[in-house]
């Protein structure tokens, strides 16, 4: 397993869950790893500090899945963006010549 950054802050109960389904409780220092789930039960809450220079939060009550999308950051960050911009490329393409695009 790969880590991908560590426990920064924990208050009460945070539970690690890993890609085969085996549960840890976690403390502050402890590593995480890709593809792991985090959830925190409803008075606890975490914080993780990613290798990459990031920092995910888990409220109280809430689970977060470390997948590609939270600990990945390179030059094509997927903010929704770069999808709208693409979406409507292709409405134009697709377009007929004279009519309005509604996106």
């Amino acid at each position: 397993m790969k880590a991908i950054g560590s426990i920064n802050a924990v208050c009460g109960r945070v539970t690690g869950v890993d890609e085969h389904g085996r549960a840890r409780v976690l403390r502050r220092g402890e590593s995480v790893f890709a593809d792991d789930t985090l959830v925190a039960a409803l008075d606890a809450a975490a914080s993780v500090r990613l290798l990459s220079g990031g920092e995910v939060f888990v409220a109280r009550g809430k689970l977060v899945v470390l997948d590609a999308d939270v600990f990945e950051h390179d030059d094509c960050v997927d903010d929704g963006s770069l999808c709208l911009a693409d979406v409507r490329r292709v409405l134009r393409w697709l377009q007929p010549a004279g009519r309005q695009s509604v996106a």
